[in-house]
């Protein structure tokens, strides 16, 4: 491997290690959350569109069959008149509303499948939801308490090896010099106590002498 490659693995390796370090999961899980609640406004959104297009349809459902029905008498009331030609125009219209009711009851049952398609949508996004709120303080939990951890074994890695770059062999000497040293001194000291009492006691062989001879005279 060439050493522009090894350069660019290690480049690579270490941007990857600090953006490990900087990406913080609970965060990233909180913006998927307000991602998702922004989708669920957007579902809402669409869906009241669509709700409220189901019930403009079934207001002018409605008002075909009540259309439907007014021809419908027109026709009869008509046709107790004796007036043929304007029976027919009745039911004409009557056969129009007709028509049109029915392409409105289409499109309503259409329009109410999409609602119900997208109300059973966002029931399931708003569950989704719950259980990313859920499992986000759950992991929040678990996150901090894998951070304290970490903490704690840091300082008493840091500890330890602080600790191991003393050697308890090497103080223990330092003390026990210090001690021979001070029973040293305290030796020194008794050996000139006791040289000041031998003093006291040396014979004065001048003044021995002397008595000596004053007996003898």
């Amino acid at each position: 491997m060439g050493i522009l490659q090894r350069m660019s693995n290690i480049f690579r390796a270490k941007a990857n290690k600090v953006i490990d370090e900087i990406e913080n999961p609970i965060e990233i899980l909180d913006q998927k959350i307000r991602d998702m609640e922004q989708s669920l406004n957007n579902a809402r959104i669409s869906a009241a569109e669509i709700l409220g297009n189901v019930h403009e349809i079934e207001k002018k459902i409605n008002i075909a069959k009540q259309n439907a029905k007014e021809f419908d008498e027109k026709v009869k009331l008509a046709l107790s008149k004796r007036n043929e030609e304007l029976a027919k125009k009745a039911l004409e219209r009557k056969i129009e509303e007709e028509k049109n009711l029915k392409s409105l009851e289409a499109s309503y049952a259409d329009a109410s499948k999409k609602a119900e398609m997208i109300k059973s949508k966002l029931k399931e996004l708003e569950g989704e939801i719950e259980r990313t709120r859920r499992y986000r303080d759950e992991a929040a939990a678990r996150y901090n308490n894998a951070k304290a951890t970490e903490k704690v074994n840091e300082i008493i890695l840091d500890i330890k090896s602080k600790t191991n770059n003393i050697s308890i062999d090497e103080i223990e000497r330092k003390i026990q010099r210090k001690e021979a040293i001070a029973e040293g001194l305290e030796d020194l000291r008794n050996d000139s106590l006791d040289k000041e009492f031998e003093s006291l006691e040396k014979i004065d062989l001048d003044l021995e002498l002397k008595k000596y001879k004053e007996n003898l005279g």
